[in-house]
């Protein structure tokens, strides 16, 4: 028979010279003395009894790691042999444990950080299930046995995470059944059936003969003892109610002994709970996103300081993994000589910020230069208002971040690339003037050259102040203007000298990003004549649409927001998604909103967010977004 292998594994599945197989048991305490031996956080505890250090070691992220990875291992095998028609599935049983190999790197190293959110592993031990656990027959699994194996298997993620130890409510359950059966046994033996002799009745030797010969022919076809069949109670096979104290005492996290739990769950063949499982995938599932994710997933919430403080949402993005890698690829074309912009169009609430926000990040931690701004819709008559600001934060964070000498020699170049026409530029940008020091801003206060043309000047300053913080960190410069509907034309003509400067050298690395509603530049707007003279220029321009997230996006946010996994939300994200359309701003204010309101709560007692489906499914909320913002804030 063909055996079960894992697919967590990066590498190769063939085991190799540098792997070894050994069974499950083996491996739990192999990992454990291995985590005793290189944990830091173990060496100086020194002092530590010997129950307390093997907790230690079960909560630390090392153990996890790899338990988590084997863990996955295992429900995937199930869930590939269900795929494949049925065929090789473990049999239900207590005892899986038992037959369950794990294939060990030799030269593994265990990695002792859950900080790598992305889930790409590597080197990493696997599991499969022995052959005589599996079963042979085509029979597609029943939902009894699909609990069975859910159940089965939570015994089996119990062991593993105990650190090898059984359930003590499932000892106790096998060993009272063992003393039940061996009672009914006994008293069956005892229990004879009387003889003809001792009965009343006259004896009819000849019947009483032929019926014994019927009796013992009949019990041959079936090959089965008759008076043995109503022993055929099987401990391995009996589903025992079990505590997960045991665990919970071992400071294993919360929503780990939950996953357990809810596994276990369906002891009775049914589902006792809302949270059991209703197949192996779902437990792989969520299996994978703790190992994923673990800060959202697999670390227990702080509900005590959540009930104090409320909802609190994380800078992620959801559902725009396509756009961001569209904006990627224009960036690198961009930096690579060729001038290029991109443009994010969307509804309002749409994501288009955010997802500036997400790219303008993995620009930074790749070394570039990000400069960011925003137009006001009151500022429409104030031009460079938005570049002015993007300019000043950057100023403000070079002196925070890169101390006062690189300061000093950016200041320096500026001043000898721009003459004393830099205090121009000084006047716009309050913290540029506080890095050309003293000095230099007294020339500001007291020059007062007047040019012709002031507008013209400002964006020729400010095209050769892209220049110098580019060469000065031998870095590509990317500016970020939002609410470009509301851009003024001083603006956005300071944005095409930038990008046709770029293109026609073929050696400036600029990069332009700009977001705007969708449907609010027209012929007249300057965006539209910016585009328009881009054109003319070969400059490539990248239009991204973003549309409303769908039910499963939103569901994802959602999950990701209470740190429950999506399964358990799917019943409230169904409700806001049909509440909000899809509209992300609006999702979020109005889970605020629920949380406000104590519709939306975390549950110190279940250590987790609970809600009130059906009082939020009766509420009315305005169409508009705005609307809804607006009278949010005057409810508070």
């Amino acid at each position: 028979r063909s055996k079960l292998h894992n697919i967590v594994s990066m590498k190769s599945t063939m085991p190799s010279s540098t792997e070894s197989m050994i069974i499950l048991s083996e491996w739990i305490s192999r990992t454990i003395d291995q985590v005793d031996r290189t944990s830091s956080s173990l060496s100086a505890a020194t002092a530590l009894g010997p129950d307390l250090r093997k907790s230690m070691i079960l909560c630390s992220d090392d153990y996890l790691l790899s338990a988590l990875r084997v863990s996955c291992s295992l429900a995937d095998s199930i869930c590939r042999a269900e795929e494949e028609g049925g065929k090789l599935l473990p049999m239900p049983s207590n005892n899986w444990a038992n037959g369950i190999n794990v294939q060990v790197q030799a030269t593994q190293e265990i990695n002792g950080t859950l900080a790598t959110e992305n889930g790409e592993q590597e080197n990493h031990d696997k599991a499969e299930f022995l052959p005589f656990l599996c079963n042979v027959n085509d029979e597609v699994a029943n939902n009894n046995s699909t609990m069975q194996r859910i159940y089965s298997l939570g015994i089996v993620l119990y062991e593993i995470f105990s650190g090898g130890e059984r359930p003590t409510d499932l000892l106790k359950g096998e060993l009272t059944t063992a003393v039940e059966t061996n009672e009914l046994a006994i008293e069956e033996n005892l229990n004879f059936d009387p003889l003809p002799f001792d009965q009343a009745s006259p004896i009819d030797i000849g019947a009483d003969i032929n019926d014994l010969l019927d009796e013992i022919s009949s019990e041959e076809e079936q090959n089965l003892p008759k008076k043995r069949q109503s022993l055929q109670t099987n401990s391995a096979t009996t589903r025992f109610s079990v505590s997960l104290e045991s665990l919970k005492a071992k400071w294993i996290p919360g929503p780990l002994c939950d996953l357990i739990a809810n596994m276990l769950d369906s002891n009775n063949g049914t589902l006792a709970g809302e949270d059991s499982y209703k197949s192996i995938a779902d437990v792989r599932d969520d299996l994978q996103l703790m190992l994923e994710k673990p800060k959202t997933f697999l670390y227990d919430q702080d509900m005590g300081k959540l009930s104090v403080t409320g909802l609190q949402f994380r800078d992620t993005m959801f559902g725009c993994n396509a756009e961001l890698s569209t904006i990627k690829e224009a960036y690198r074309r961009s930096i690579s000589g060729d001038g290029e912009l991109v443009l994010i169009l969307g509804p309002s609430g749409s994501g288009k910020s955010l997802l500036a926000s997400e790219f303008g990040r993995s620009v930074s931690a790749g070394g570039g230069i990000v400069l960011s701004g925003k137009f006001d819709q009151l500022k429409q008559g104030k031009p460079f208002s938005a570049l002015a600001s993007a300019f000043d934060l950057y100023c403000g964070n070079l002196m925070r971040d890169s101390g006062p000498l690189r300061t000093a020699e950016v200041a320096l170049k500026l001043i000898s690339s721009l003459g004393k026409e830099v205090y121009h530029l000084a006047r716009i940008i309050p913290n540029l003037a506080i890095m050309l020091g003293p000095s230099k801003s007294e020339l500001i206060s007291h020059d007062q050259e007047v040019c012709a043309n002031p507008q013209k000047q400002l964006q020729y300053l400010l095209c050769q102040f892209v220049d110098v913080i580019s060469s000065s960190f031998d870095a590509p410069v990317t500016l970020f203007l939002d609410d470009l509907q509301w851009a003024d034309a001083a603006s956005i003509e300071a944005v095409n000298h930038l990008l046709t400067a770029a293109s026609l050298a073929h050696d400036e690395r600029f990069f332009f990003l700009g977001c705007c509603r969708e449907g609010e530049i027209n012929g007249g707007h300057p965006v539209w004549k910016l585009l328009t003279n881009l054109e003319r220029a070969s400059v490539g321009c990248t239009n991204i649409k973003l549309d409303l997230m769908d039910e499963h996006t939103i569901n994802t946010m959602v999950s990701e927001t209470l740190s429950l996994f999506p399964r358990l939300t799917r019943s409230l994200s169904s409700v806001i998604y049909h509440k909000t359309k899809g509209n992300p701003l609006f999702v979020s204010q109005l889970m605020l909103s629920l949380s406000k309101e104590g519709l939306l709560r975390p549950s110190l007692s279940r250590r987790r967010w609970e809600w009130d489906k059906e009082k939020i499914q009766s509420q009315k909320l305005p169409d508009d977004v705005a609307m809804f913002i607006t009278e949010s804030i005057q409810a508070l």
